[in-house]
């Protein structure tokens, strides 16, 4: 015959038990079907990446195998400075090389005289979204080869970073002893981008989360690990009883978005263009120092585009609950940088803003991301300024000869 404390603890695990059994299904059971559901219609978790359904590709076959080792293959560690940097990956589609950067195209085989491009810039430039020969850095090697100019293009294109970060990166690389002939900064959706998200200019990609995860091991936020790790291994109970309680229960993590209505944009605008020019003078100073020529390229915006398509319209009002004002905060960036009198006289500095505004095809596949044939209209785009650089470069050193 059961003791008292037997039957106590079998009340209790019928009580207990039961609701950790419907704890683990509310935050497992749904999830796993879905993943098996997915399984089963595409051979994957997940299901298929809206980036490789996008109109811009023109049905490609090559797209959703792209996409899928994009999504399963790439992947960031921390590095100093410049907070993250891409881990090496070799795939059907795309590689990043022991250095965590894009292959280009006679890189590895140009002769030692060769005029040394480096390419910076964040995911647009690295070339998400494309194939390794059709990102900017690779159409921009292939057609200087086919002008006959020797030149070997490096592509430092970084998921996320920004000019800041690329600046940062330049510096390191010069410490470093690299020669550098021209350096090439592909530059302002991000910068766009890092103002939405934080409210004010100069932010970085997911920056609160930095924050919050800052020193999670130190022993004075053991607290906060572990409240990060219940949260995180119980999101779904943690939803509910954020509802039901009205309690944060955020944990170390970070509060939702910026509210755009709390910002001005005509501010914050000139706020992001005074900080652009201000990398542009850094890195001229050290050009200088260092004799190499930069070139500065504003990149376009899927925003100020006239004619959009029915994914592009889709894309612009992606990660927003409010594309209205995202519209507004993106223009009063392109025009403050339009405004800029120093940047408008710079011989150096290029707007590329308004190279997809009156093109009526689709050319965005994402909020940010051009198709292959977009990349090849970019570094055409860049090609008159690129090659007047190595010719005086040629001219002034005997490189490339």
């Amino acid at each position: 015959m059961l003791s008292l404390a037997g039957r106590f603890l079998i009340a209790l695990w019928h009580v207990v038990g039961l609701a950790l059994l419907a704890l683990l299904a509310v935050e497992f059971a749904v999830e796993g079907w879905r993943r098996a559901n997915r399984w089963l219609r595409y051979r994957r978790a997940a299901g298929r990446d809206s980036a490789a359904l996008a109109d811009a590709h023109g049905g490609a076959d090559w797209a959703h195998r792209y996409f899928n080792e994009f999504r399963r293959g790439v992947r960031i560690d921390w590095k100093p400075y410049v907070e993250w940097w891409q881990r090496p990956f070799r795939g059907d589609y795309l590689t990043l090389d022991a250095r965590g950067l894009r292959p280009t195209p006679g890189e590895d085989t140009a002769e030692p005289l060769a005029v040394r491009i480096l390419c910076f810039g964040g995911s647009t430039m690295m070339g998400m979204g494309a194939r390794d020969a059709a990102t900017i850095p690779a159409a921009l090697s292939r057609r200087l080869g086919e002008l006959g100019h020797a030149a070997a293009v490096t592509n430092y294109g970084q998921l996320g970073h920004n000019l800041t970060q690329e600046t940062i990166t330049l510096q390191q690389l010069l410490k470093s002893g690299e020669r550098i002939d021209i350096a090439i900064f592909y530059d302002g959706a991000n910068e766009m981008a890092c103002a939405e998200q934080t409210g004010r200019a100069d932010g970085m990609f997911n920056e609160a989360r930095r924050r919050a995860e800052f020193n999670l091991l130190h022993p004075q936020r053991h607290g906060a690990l572990v409240a990060a790790a219940l949260i995180s291994a119980l999101p779904r109970t943690v939803r509910r009883l954020r509802r039901l309680t009205g309690a944060e229960l955020r944990g170390p993590f970070p509060h939702p978005a910026v509210d755009l209505l709390q910002i001005d944009p005509a501010a914050l605008a000139r706020d992001v263009v005074a900080l652009y020019v201000a990398n542009l003078r850094l890195i001229r100073s050290l050009a200088a120092e260092y004799r190499f020529r930069p070139l500065f390229f504003w990149q376009p915006v899927i925003t100020t585009k006239r004619v959009k398509s029915a994914d592009e319209q889709r894309w612009e009002a992606d990660y927003t609950h409010q594309p209205e004002l995202r519209r507004t905060l993106y223009a009063a960036i392109v025009a403050a940088r339009k405004a800029d009198s120093g940047l408008g006289a710079a011989t150096d500095a290029f707007d590329f803003s308004g190279l997809f505004d009156a093109v009526a095809e689709p050319i965005y596949i994402d909020l940010y991301h051009l198709s292959e044939a977009g990349n090849e209209t970019v570094a055409e785009a860049m090609l008159p300024a690129v090659m007047a650089a190595v010719e005086a470069i040629v001219k002034r050193d005997g490189a490339g000869v």
